[in-house]
C-alpha cells in the first residue's frame, strides 16, 4: 500500500508538471467516457433495469398471429383468451386488459386521461400492490358493482396534489361516478404500446367482468399477460398454446382460420423492438472509446520517448521492468480517472439531452438517469480505458538498453523504429474505427433522408389536428354524436385564419386504428380464414378535402351522405389494386363486419394511399366510412390554417369547448408534429451516430497529424542529409504524405472489412439502403483518406522547410 501511495504521489507530480499533456489526454478520454456513459444509461434504463413486478422472468405476454400473413398481433379475441385460460395448464394465472380514453371530471378541470380497464387479477399476476388504498377483488367486477379505480402516483401527484386523503374520493369518467380505492408505487409502470388503442402509458385502472358477449368470436382489441408455473418453460407454454389454437381453429374455423399463439417473455415485450437501435450506439460509443485510447496511448509513446533518460537512470540505480512499468501504468489510471470524472460531467449533461432528444416511444426521461449501475459502469470503463491505452506504452517505454540511453547523445534504432510501428498500428486502428463509425453513420444518415422524402399521401403543412371523446353517458345515440362533431367542424371552419376543418376516426401517422374483414357482394364465399382484410377511418365529408388527399377515381361523400346513413363507402388505391385487379371498383358493393348487423355499402369512389403507420409501412386496403355508418364517440379535428397552424390551438379549443364546457379537448398539435415523432428513431439513431462519427473523424485527424509530426521531428536528421545530398523538396514532400498515407490506406482497408461485416446487423433500421451500398462505402473511403491527406501536409510542409545545416547538427 505504501508503494502504490508513492506510485500515485510521483504520477500527480508528473501530470502537475505537464498541464498541458494532462488536460489534452483527459479531455480526449473524456469525450469517450462520457459517449459510453450516456449511451450506457439509456441502455442500462430499457435493458437491464428490474422490472417492478414480483419474480419478473416469469411474466410473458401472449398474443396471437395470423401465420399465413405472418402479421403479428399482439391483440387477442376475450373468446379465445378464456379457453386458454380454461384449457392451459402452464400458467398459474393469466390476466387480460385493454385501454381506452376517458374524460374525467371532478377535481379540477375536464381532461382526457388514459385508462386501461383489466380483470380483477391483473395486479396479482403481476405481483404488484397499491402503496396505498386496496388491490381489486373479484367481486369488484360483478355487473352491478359500483364504478372504482386505482390511480397511477402521477396522477395523484398532478390532479391530487399527492393528498393523503384522496382514497374513497369521487371522480366521473365519462359522466359515471368512480372510487378512488387505490394509488400505485412511483415506479410502477404498465403499457403496452403495441396494441395499445390510446397510444400513452394509462393513468388509472378500473376492473371489468366477463359477460357473455366476451364468448363471441367477433374482433381482437384486448391483450394478455401471464405467469408461468415454476419450471415451465416459455417455448413449452407456446407450445401448449398453440396446441389449444388448432382445437379452437378446428371449433370455429371461420374466426380462427390460420391463427396461432406466440409467447413473449416480458422484458422482450417491452424492449424487443428498441434493442437494435441501443446495441448500434452502444457500440459506436464503444469504438468511439477506442478511438480515444488509441490518441492517448500515441500521446504517451510520445512522452515515453522523451522519459527514456529517466526510466534508464531508474534501471540503473536498481528499479526493475515490472516495478517502472507499474509506475507509467499508475500515471496512467490518474490520467483516466482525470478523464473519468471529466466525462461523468459532461454525461450527466448528455443524459438529459440524450433523453430531450429521444423520441418519446424509445426513452423514458424519468429512467434515463446517472444511478449507481450506470456509475458502476463508469468507474469500470474508466480504470480498463486506465489499462488499455496505458499498458503498450508502458512496456515499449521500458524495452530499452540501459548503457545505450544513458551513453551522451546515444540512440537506439530498433526501438524507435518499433516504436514508431506501434504508433503506425494505433493510427490504423483510428482510422479503421472511424471509418467503419462514418459508414454507419453514411448509412444511417442516407435512410433518413430517404424516409423523409417519402410522401405520406396528403399535405401536411399548415394542419392543426385535435381529438375529442365524447362520454357515452351524456351522447347516449348516434345522431347526437355526428350533430356535434357536425357542429363543431362548422364553426372551426368559420374561424379567421381557418382555410377549411374536417374530421376522422384515426389521424395518419399516430399508431393508433381499426381493422376487420369485409366480402364482396357477388362474388364466392371466401375459405374460411381467407377472408379480405382491411383498415377502416371513418370520416365528415371535409377530411379529404382538408387534408388534400387526392381523389383518383368517382366522387367522395356529399353532404347528406355525410349526415345520414346512405350504405356508401370511399377506398383507397391499395384495396382497388388488390381485391379489384383490372377492375373498375366503383358501384362495387362490399360488407364490412364493423358493426354488430353488417349491411352492404357501395364503392362510389377511389383516393390515393395514405400513410398510416409510418412512412416506411405500406398503405394498407382502407374503407372510408361516413361518421353515420359507424357514429364513433371520438373523433380528431383536423383544421387547415392559411398560415401557422399552431396559433389557432387556443381559440380551436375554446371554440368546441363553447359546445360544451365540461368536454375536453386532448392532444392539440399539429400535422407537422405528428410526422416528426413518427420518424424520431430514425432522426435519433442518425443524429448521435452522425455526431460519433463526426468526433471519431477528428480523432483519427488529429492522431494521423500528430504521429507524422512526431515522424518528421524523429527524422530531422535524416531528412537534412537527403535535402543536403540533392533532395528538392517536392521529394521530400511525397516522402512524408507517402508515409501518412500508407497508413491510413492501411486503415481504410482493415475500416472497410469492419463495417461490411457489422453494418449488415443495423440493416433492420435501414429504410431503402442497403447496409452494403457501394457508394457510402467508396465515398467515405475517399473522404477519410483525404481528411487524412490534409492532416499529414502541414508536417509534411514543414519538413520541405528544414534547414541542411541545422538538421546535420540535430541531436
Amino acid at each position: 500500500m505504501k508503494t502504490l501511495l508513492q506510485d500515485l504521489r510521483f504520477g500527480a507530480r508528473v501530470l502537475v508538471k505537464n498541464p498541458g499533456f494532462a488536460a489534452v489526454a483527459a479531455l480526449v478520454l473524456a469525450l469517450g467516457v462520457a459517449a459510453n456513459t450516456a449511451i450506457f444509461s439509456a441502455f442500462q434504463a430499457v435493458m437491464l433495469s428490474p422490472l417492478p413486478y414480483r419474480d419478473p422472468s416469469r411474466l410473458v405476454m401472449v398474443w396471437e398471429h395470423n401465420r399465413p400473413r405472418d402479421q403479428h398481433q399482439n391483440v387477442i379475441n376475450s373468446a379465445n383468451f378464456l379457453d386458454w385460460k380454461e384449457q392451459s395448464n402452464v400458467f398459474e394465472d393469466m390476466a387480460a386488459f385493454y385501454d381506452s380514453r376517458l374524460n374525467l371530471t371532478g377535481a379540477g378541470e375536464p381532461v382526457e386521461t388514459t385508462a386501461q380497464f383489466v380483470t380483477p387479477n391483473l395486479l396479482g399476476v403481476l405481483g404488484a400492490e397499491p402503496i396505498m388504498g386496496r388491490n381489486f377483488s373479484a367481486d369488484d367486477a360483478r355487473p352491478d358493482a359500483p364504478g372504482i379505480v386505482i390511480i397511477s402516483y402521477q396522477l395523484w401527484q398532478t390532479r391530487f396534489g399527492g393528498r393523503p386523503d384522496v382514497i374513497n374520493q369521487t371522480l366521473k369518467l365519462n359522466g359515471e361516478p368512480a372510487t378512488v380505492v387505490g394509488v400505485m408505487p412511483a415506479d410502477f409502470q404498465w403499457f403496452v404500446r403495441k396494441g395499445s388503442l390510446a397510444g400513452k402509458p394509462p393513468e388509472m385502472w378500473t376492473p371489468f367482468g366477463w359477460t357473455e358477449q366476451h364468448r363471441i368470436r367477433r374482433g381482437r382489441f384486448m391483450s394478455a399477460v401471464a405467469r408461468l408455473k415454476p419450471g415451465v418453460t416459455r417455448e413449452r407454454a407456446e407450445s401448449e398454446l398453440n396446441q389449444l389454437a388448432a382445437r379452437l381453429e378446428e371449433q370455429y374455423p371461420q374466426f380462427n382460420k390460420g391463427w396461432g399463439v406466440e409467447v413473449v417473455g416480458l422484458r422482450e415485450q417491452f424492449s424487443g423492438e428498441l434493442r437494435p437501435a441501443l446495441w448500434v450506439l452502444l457500440s459506436a460509443a464503444g469504438f468511439l472509446l477506442l478511438i480515444a485510447c488509441a490518441n492517448v496511448a500515441n500521446l504517451l509513446l510520445a512522452r515515453g520517448a522523451a522519459r527514456q533518460k529517466e526510466i534508464a537512470i531508474r534501471t540503473a540505480l536498481g528499479a526493475g521492468r515490472w516495478r517502472v512499468v507499474r509506475q507509467l501504468v499508475t500515471e496512467s489510471l490518474l490520467l483516466a480517472a482525470l478523464g473519468g470524472a471529466a466525462g461523468l460531467l459532461l454525461a450527466w449533461w448528455g443524459t438529459d439531452l440524450l433523453a430531450a432528444l429521444s423520441p418519446r416511444d424509445l426513452l423514458d426521461a424519468g429512467s434515463v438517469r446517472l444511478n449507481l449501475p450506470v456509475l458502476l459502469f463508469t468507474l469500470g470503463v474508466t480504470l480498463v480505458t486506465g489499462l488499455v491505452f496505458g499498458l503498450a506504452p508502458a512496456f515499449e517505454a521500458t524495452r530499452l538498453d540501459t548503457y545505450e540511453t544513458l551513453k551522451e547523445g546515444g540512440k537506439s534504432g530498433t526501438a524507435g523504429r518499433r516504436r514508431a510501428r506501434l504508433r503506425g498500428a494505433f493510427v490504423v486502428t483510428e482510422v479503421a474505427l472511424a471509418l467503419m463509425l462514418l459508414v454507419g453513420a453514411g448509412l444511417m444518415i442516407q435512410s433518413f433522408a430517404r424516409l423523409q422524402a417519402v410522401s405520406p399521401g396528403f399535405d401536411p403543412s399548415n394542419l392543426l389536428t385535435m381529438r375529442v371523446v365524447l362520454p357515452g353517458t351524456k351522447y347516449t345515440n348516434d345522431q347526437q354524436r355526428v350533430n356535434f362533431f357536425r357542429q363543431a367542424v362548422e364553426r372551426l371552419a368559420a374561424l379567421p385564419g381557418v382555410e377549411s376543418a374536417g374530421a376522422v376516426s384515426f389521424l395518419p401517422m399516430t399508431g393508433a386504428g381499426a381493422a376487420t374483414r369485409f366480402n364482396i357482394t357477388g362474388q364466392p364465399e371466401p375459405p374460411a380464414g381467407q377472408s379480405p382484410v382491411t383498415d377502416v377511418r371513418v370520416t365528415d365529408e371535409n377530411f379529404f378535402r382538408v387534408m388534400r388527399i387526392p381523389l383518383v377515381r368517382g366522387r367522395t361523400y356529399d353532404a347528406r351522405e355525410a349526415a345520414e346513413a346512405r350504405r356508401v363507402v370511399v377506398v383507397n388505391e391499395a384495396l382497388a389494386r388488390k381485391y379489384f385487379p383490372g377492375e373498375d371498383p366503383l358501384g362495387k358493393r362490399i360488407v364490412v363486419m364493423m358493426s354488430a348487423t353488417p349491411q352492404p355499402t357501395e364503392i362510389i369512389g377511389v383516393v390515393g394511399d395514405v400513410k398510416h403507420k409510418g412512412l416506411d409501412a405500406e398503405a394498407n386496403p382502407t374503407v372510408y366510412w361516413p361518421h353515420p355508418e359507424l357514429a364513433y364517440s371520438g373523433m380528431n379535428f383536423v383544421v387547415r390554417a392559411k398560415g401557422d397552424a399552431s396559433s389557432l390551438a387556443a381559440v380551436a379549443q375554446r371554440e368546441i369547448q363553447a359546445l360544451d364546457p365540461e368536454q375536453p379537448v386532448a392532444d392539440v398539435r399539429t400535422m407537422e408534429q405528428w410526422l416528426a415523432e413518427s420518424v424520431g428513431r430514425a432522426r435519433f439513431s442518425a443524429l448521435l451516430l452522425g455526431v460519433f462519427a463526426a468526433l471519431a473523424l477528428a480523432l483519427a485527424t488529429v492522431g494521423i497529424y500528430g504521429v507524422i509530426s512526431y515522424s518528421v521531428t524523429q527524422r530531422t536528421h535524416e531528412l537534412g542529409i537527403r535535402v543536403a545530398l540533392g533532395a528538392q523538396r517536392g521529394d521530400v514532400l511525397r516522402l512524408v504524405l507517402g508515409q501518412g498515407l500508407v497508413l491510413a490506406a492501411v486503415g481504410v482497408a482493415a475500416g472497410l472489412a469492419g463495417a461490411f461485416a457489422l453494418t449488415r446487423l443495423a440493416q433492420s433500421l435501414l429504410y431503402e439502403v442497403s447496409a452494403t451500398d457501394p457508394l457510402t462505402y467508396v465515398g467515405l473511403s475517399v473522404f477519410l483518406l483525404l481528411v487524412s491527406l490534409a492532416a499529414c501536409y502541414v508536417p509534411a510542409r514543414r519538413a520541405t522547410k528544414v534547414d541542411p545545416m541545422t538538421a546535420l547538427r540535430y541531436e
